[in-house]
């Protein structure tokens, strides 16, 4: 019963209640045929007792006393339902009246079983002049009336069974318009699963499910503010983290860059003024490490944040990167394919398509021994994309990303973008995007 649907419920339902009441009808029915083929039966045998009756009397005077045996069943008319044998006393031969009119299409056996009346025979002698000339048989055949019967019950309960078949039509119809709002609500619900926040049921036209509707339009609605504020957060962290890595950037430019200046400026002036040549080496000594520091601090410089970024557009920036790599690497064939007319991006995302050009082109060169990487840049109507792909040796079955490429995917994700890494024997190939608009940041 519980593998049932609601509407398959409903029409077993009905349909019980009405088998219920076709049973009830068909059984009080044959109560009735039977009661009524009973004294249909009845009164039949009486008035064929009283016509042979009259009819012997009529003939007394017109017929001779000896004839009137012979003569009579060609007098008598049958009656329904009984059948009549005429036996004379001179001879002992029954003979029968002239059938009545065809009884109609007997009724089944079953059928006949159940209302037929009990047996009713009659003997009826026949005496004239004070001798008696024979008798009359009178039985009881009740196959035209339990055949009537059979006909009328058979009618009526057709008609009860087609009146059922109807309301059972009808109530499925119904069932089904009532509840179809509900197949909408599973298809918004299957929508809302599949994260596609703007479906809706909107109004439905009936009371009952219109609550349910309007909870599951409430739901989506809440669920695209909570996803809208948890990108707005999601940003705020990358933005932040942005600023944390810009102001570092800056500390260690301005804080660490003069301080160098100075360090290697002195080691040059102690190496001029060296007494000795022991001291002049110290003095080249402690240039080489402040050289290798100021070094060390450009790298940090460029893995925090790009100088250029926030400062160029970002087209420029990504052309003078391919152009600077193609110079330190001669033999990295580098295509840059940017689309005409882009728009320019907010910081966070002009640094992340840096980071992901930067990454990409790191990995094809370190670890997929490539020697020829291209690079897209576009946008569609919501996205920004960009797809680097290199003819390397790609990534091993099973191999894991590495970090970069990690932090790089979690920076995406929280951007509300996504990452998308293929790798085969042909090369690597890495998609992303990101959106094209981002939601505006509350206030802290």
């Amino acid at each position: 019963m519980n593998r049932l649907t609601l509407t398959q419920r409903i029409l077993l339902a009905s349909l019980i209640v009405q088998a219920a009441l076709f049973a009830a009808l068909a059984a009080a029915s044959l109560e009735s045929a039977r009661r009524d083929i009973a004294t249909e039966t009845r009164l039949a045998v009486d008035t064929a007792r009283a016509l042979v009756l009259a009819t012997v009397g009529t003939m007394q005077g017109a017929v001779p006393p000896d004839r009137i045996m012979r003569l009579l069943p060609e007098r008598l008319v049958v009656p329904r339902h009984v059948t009549l044998g005429i036996v004379d006393a001179a001879d002992g031969v029954l003979r029968r009246p002239p059938a009545p009119v065809p009884a109609p299409v007997p009724a089944p056996r079953w059928f006949a079983s159940l209302v037929a009346p009990g047996p009713l025979e009659t003997r009826l002698p026949v005496a004239i002049e004070g001798r008696p000339r024979g008798y009359v048989f009178i039985g009881a055949d009740p196959g035209t009336e339990i055949a009537l019967a059979w006909r009328d019950l058979r009618a009526f309960l057709g008609l009860a069974g087609l009146a059922a078949l109807v309301q059972a039509g009808l109530i499925l119809w119904a069932t089904r318009g009532a509840l179809r709002p509900v197949g909408v609500i599973a298809s918004r619900l299957a929508d809302l699963r599949r994260g596609d926040l703007s479906a809706r049921v909107g109004p439905v036209p009936q009371r009952d499910l219109a609550p349910v509707a309007a909870g599951v339009d409430d739901l989506a609605q809440a669920l695209a503010q909570a996803q809208a504020d948890r990108a707005r957060l999601q940003r705020r962290v990358v933005t932040r983290g942005d600023e944390e890595r810009k102001a570092i950037a800056r500390d260690l430019h301005d804080e660490m860059g003069p301080c160098l200046f100075g360090l290697r400026v002195e080691a040059d002036a102690l190496r001029e003024a060296a007494p000795t040549p022991a001291i002049e080496a110290h003095a080249t000594s402690i240039a080489r490490i402040a050289e290798e520091i100021a070094r060390v601090n450009r790298a940090l410089l460029g893995d925090l944040r790009p100088m250029a970024i926030g400062q160029l557009p970002l087209a420029a920036v990504l052309g003078d990167y391919a152009a600077d790599l193609g110079r330190r690497f001669p033999d990295l064939g580098i295509d840059l394919d940017l689309a005409p007319g882009l728009p320019e991006p907010d910081e966070a995302t002009a640094l992340t398509l840096f980071r992901i050009l930067q990454e990409g082109t790191t990995n094809a060169l370190r670890h997929a021994g490539a020697s020829r990487v291209s690079i897209r840049l576009w946008t569609d109507p919501a996205h920004w994309r960009m797809e680097l792909r290199d003819n390397g040796r790609g990534m091993a079955q099973g191999t894991r990303e590495g970090t970069g490429l990690t932090g790089m995917r979690e920076r995406i994700t929280l951007l509300g973008g996504d990452l998308r890494l293929s790798s085969g024997a042909g090369g690597t190939t890495i998609a992303a995007s990101l959106p094209l608009q981002q939601p505006e940041e509350g206030s802290p």
